[in-house]
């Protein structure tokens, strides 16, 4: 996977890969300790910023959610 490739996004058809990003985790305040978190601590895993082709929306998304086109 590389910038600039065309990929499948769930049911959403076509979209361009346009850069890597970090997608950083919800995580709720009650969930929080009392020292609160720090950034680097944050759970987070890699992903893509997109675009799709159909509307032109731009969506941050997870890696396993794009499929090669068939």
């Amino acid at each position: 996977m590389k910038p600039g490739d065309v990929y499948k996004w769930l049911d959403q058809g076509p979209v361009l890969l346009l850069k890597r990003v970090i997608i950083y985790d919800p995580i709720r305040v009650i969930d929080l300790d009392e020292g609160g978190l720090m950034f680097d601590d944050w759970p987070c895993e890699p992903g893509w910023l997109i675009k799709v082709l159909h509307t032109g929306e731009y969506v941050e998304v997870h890696d396993e959610t794009l499929r090669e086109i068939e």
